[in-house]
């Protein structure tokens, strides 16, 4: 089996991403298709219980296929500046796909949210907020949590932050500040979780000075800073 940068399994399919090639294989280990849509794809969610994954393209590119008839069934062009390794993935529902973006590559950063029916874009959040920079996102059963960081007036790193995402709303709240050395480490972990924790991925990785490596989430450093 390769070494791939992204490993992804559910019940019924194996995918691996390469950059250049989507990789699909059955339950058995069977290789069943490659796909070649587009460039530097290294990452990928499952949809809760269906066997459609989303795959995500640093060039700025989402796909969504289905691996039931091996086809593509949406390709989005988020932006063609390229830049994007922010997070992504799909509400707990599968009714939604959420994907952190940076349009301006790394000016700022923005939430687009999609239905998953046709994959057709419901909203976007947050492109008019300067200050704050998403990078990853995580559900645990219908709660949003976002990491993150707030920039100076000199757009500047000031000070990382965590916080839920209201859907009803659209909006951020309860927001947690956390140094940069909690901040940096939660960010590094998140992105590497985003691979399906692959080696490949974590010796590209700060991670990779680490002689242990201590599993975490959003969710559970949110907990910590309860009052």
């Amino acid at each position: 089996m390769k070494h791939f940068w992204g490993d992804y399994q559910n019940e019924s399919y194996r995918v691996g991403c390469t950059g250049g090639t989507i990789y699909v294989y059955d339950k058995a280990g069977n290789e069943i298709a490659r796909f070649k849509d587009f460039p530097y794809a290294y990452t990928a969610a499952f949809m809760p219980g269906r066997n459609i994954i989303a795959v995500k393209s640093t060039e700025g590119i989402l796909g969504f296929y289905d691996l039931d008839t091996l086809s593509l069934r949406k390709k989005i062009t988020v932006t063609k500046i390229g830049g994007q390794d922010e997070g992504f993935g799909f509400s707990p529902d599968g009714r939604f796909f959420y994907n952190i973006e940076s349009p301006t590559c790394f000016v700022r950063t923005q939430l687009s949210v999609y239905e998953t029916r046709e994959f057709s874009k419901v909203c976007t959040l947050f492109s008019e907020n300067k200050r704050m920079m998403l990078e990853h996102l995580e559900f645990d059963d219908n709660t949003c949590y976002l990491l993150g960081y707030m920039r100076d007036d000199a757009d500047m790193f000031d000070y990382g932050f965590i916080a839920v995402f209201d859907a009803e709303s659209k909006a951020v709240k309860n927001i947690r500040a956390i140094d940069r050395k909690q901040h940096d480490y939660l960010s590094d972990y998140k992105h590497w979780e985003l691979s399906g924790f692959t080696e490949k991925s974590r010796k590209w990785s700060s991670l990779k000075f680490l002689e242990h490596i201590d599993r975490t989430s959003i969710k559970e450093v949110y907990k910590s800073k309860e009052a």
